[in-house]
């Protein structure tokens, strides 16, 4: 087994990426601090680099962006509240019902009852039109990232590149 000799580089930027000579393979120019430093990669080792790169791409953007809760909180607020009145404009309707099943309900009063079956999902749906329309003018509030629990323990310098030769 050939011994290898690991180097620790900061890259400042990608300088050039190219076919390399064998056509399976790829050739990445890197800018690390005043060192250029040049990679041949086979094409599976790239795309499993690429794809590795996505997902820790991914981790960071979701470490940075904080998410601001205020319109979701807003249109839940509504839908429970909507739900809450609709419930209480339903109770006449089961008290109607039951006075119809044991036949004391007036001749007449079926219309305010069909008024209360009415009512009910109409509130809803209006207290819910609402909140949908305060949640969309809520808008986003500038908040600045905060590092997370993991990430907030003593802070190690970074190792010093050592030359390979």
């Amino acid at each position: 087994m050939a011994d290898y000799k690991m180097a620790d580089y900061k890259v400042e930027s990608i300088l050039d990426v190219k076919v390399a000579d064998a056509p399976t393979s790829v050739r990445v120019a890197l800018a690390a601090g005043s060192e250029q430093v040049v990679l041949t990669i086979d094409w599976r080792l790239a795309s499993d680099l690429i794809d590795r790169m996505t997902i820790a791409n991914n981790d960071i953007r979701r470490s940075l962006h904080i998410p601001d809760w205020r319109a979701r909180r807003v249109s839940t607020g509504c839908h429970r509240l909507g739900i809450g009145v609709a419930a209480l404009l339903f109770l006449p309707v089961l008290y109607g019902l039951w006075l119809w099943v044991a036949g004391h309900l007036d001749p007449e009063a079926w219309q305010m009852v069909l008024g209360f079956l009415l009512a009910a999902p109409l509130s809803y749906g209006l207290i819910w039109l609402i909140g949908w329309i305060i949640a969309g003018f809520v808008g986003k509030r500038e908040r600045t990232a905060e590092p997370h629990a993991s990430a907030a323990g003593p802070q190690a310098s970074a190792p010093e590149p050592q030359p390979t030769g």
